[in-house]
């Protein structure tokens, strides 16, 4: 009989509480802008003083678990091809971090994202390490802004020899209407 109490009491108790699951914080709720479908115009930085390649797209953001995460999904005509390019981004609660991960078809490894916000979220600095056209590795920079619900912007560096980063490609978004 005791044991039966002491379970009854354990259930009362649990179901007193709020979820046992995390919720959203502030880093979190700052993704629900990013919400949506989102009209992608990208320029890739091919050759130093030459125009850059310019691509058109769509991009289409869900929040998934909870509100926890940002499940991204990008199609665009690039190079005459169709790309296409699935990410996931979220904050880390235990590491004090915005981390993601991000993969598309022009390669076959995974970029795994670390970094922090400025700005209530609306700026985002994150790194990850890759691989240059030549297959050699390389340190990307990615910096998101978020000038209004409705505009936002993403330009992506890599490490140059030297040290310094080089912008390789920005992507301007308009939520779709």
């Amino acid at each position: 009989m005791r044991k039966l109490l002491l379970s009854f009491g354990c259930v009362l108790a649990l179901s007193a509480q709020d979820s046992p699951f995390p919720k959203p914080n502030a880093h979190h709720l700052a993704m629900k802008d990013q919400a949506g479908t989102w009209i992608a115009v990208a320029k890739m930085y091919m050759e130093p003083g030459k125009p850059p390649m310019v691509s058109k797209g769509t991009e289409t953001n869900t929040l998934v678990a909870g509100g926890l995460w940002l499940k991204s999904e990008l199609r665009a005509e690039m190079m005459g091809q169709m790309f296409e390019g699935h990410g996931l981004f979220g904050y880390d609660t235990q590491v004090k971090a915005h981390v993601g991960t991000w993969v598309d078809c022009s390669g076959t490894w995974m970029a795994i994202t670390k970094g922090t916000c400025a700005k209530d979220c609306k700026e985002q600095t994150s790194f990850f390490e890759g691989y240059d056209e030549a297959g050699k590795p390389s340190t990307c920079k990615e910096v998101h802004t978020q000038a209004d619900r409705d505009h936002r912007n993403m330009v992506m560096y890599t490490k140059a020899k030297d040290g310094t980063f080089v912008r390789i490609m920005e992507i301007e978004y308009v939520r779709a209407k």
